[in-house]
């Protein structure tokens, strides 16, 4: 009988301690799904994937008519050298002006991408190498938490004042990042637009408008960091890859045959309803 009476007692606290962290648990999930919709409702920017897509075709357009003012503005032979050294795999030669615009075109794009679009959070920051560690170890055990982060450290840096370490760290890099586009564009179209900027307002020289296509790639990159889906580069073979209508566009509209040279990658992000891609911009041989 005693023996009976304990084993019931037993079996009483085991289904009451089975009871409160059942109890526990949901009070746990309840928590976590309250701090996941908070972060969720707090973006980076008021963007969303329309407006980003609409701002893609904005740098987009700011790159190519840049380039258009330099037409004919460049020594062939001088264009020729500098981009058989940036990109030797491409097999550069003698070039029309209108390849020395196209790839005048890609490298403004490739400075973008790699040092904004690329940049495991945003230019500058001291944190980046850290959040791609952390966000590397998060998605490899599966954890959802990774977009939570982003968007909450996007936030942060969307809302930096200009007084923060932030803004100043963001600033000096994007200090680098326009003079790189600078001195490249002015080493193909030498010696035409360092005698123009000698020669006109501050605010119409060329490097007032690279200024501004860089001001537009880092208010870009930041909106893109706020949203749900991770919008990132796909990259491209050039001189392997077949074209693909889906992912690409050829400047002159043809719609088959190998990709002599990516001018802008494709941005591509989730999938189905809620993906997003902007096709890249290619030039088929």
């Amino acid at each position: 009988m005693v023996e009976a009476e304990k084993r019931q007692g037993l079996q009483f606290q085991l289904e009451e301690a089975k009871r409160q962290v059942q109890a526990q648990e949901q009070e746990y999930a309840q928590i976590e799904h309250k701090f996941f919709d908070h972060t969720r409702a707090i973006r980076a920017t008021d963007d969303d994937l329309s407006t980003i897509r609409d701002s893609f075709k904005l740098l987009k357009y700011s790159v190519a008519r840049l380039i258009m003012t330099l037409n004919k503005k460049a020594d062939k032979q001088t264009a020729t050298n500098k981009f058989a050294s940036l990109w030797p795999h491409l097999g550069v030669t003698e070039l029309e002006p209108s390849h020395v615009n196209l790839l005048a075109e890609k490298l403004v794009h490739e400075h973008l991408v790699q040092h904004i679009f690329r940049c495991p959070l945003y230019p500058g920051l001291e944190i980046n190498d850290a959040y791609e560690s952390v966000t590397q170890w998060l998605t490899a055990h599966n954890s959802e938490f990774p977009v939570r982060l982003r968007q909450q450290l996007a936030a942060i840096v969307a809302k930096s004042g200009k007084d923060s370490e932030l803004y100043a760290a963001s600033q000096a890099e994007r200090k680098k990042v326009i003079d790189l586009i600078y001195n490249d564009l002015a080493s193909v179209y030498e010696p035409f637009l360092r005698e123009n900027d000698a020669t006109v307002d501050e605010d119409k020289r060329y490097y007032a408008k690279v200024s501004d296509i860089v001001d537009k790639a880092m208010k870009l990159a930041i909106a893109m960091r706020g949203q749900e889906v991770d919008i990132s580069t796909l990259d491209t073979k050039e001189g392997e890859e077949e074209f693909d209508e889906h992912t690409m566009i050829d400047v002159k509209g043809k719609t088959s045959g190998i990709v002599r040279f990516c001018i802008c990658p494709a941005f591509v992000g989730g999938d189905g309803e809620h993906g997003f891609l902007e096709k890249g911009k290619v030039v088929i041989a």
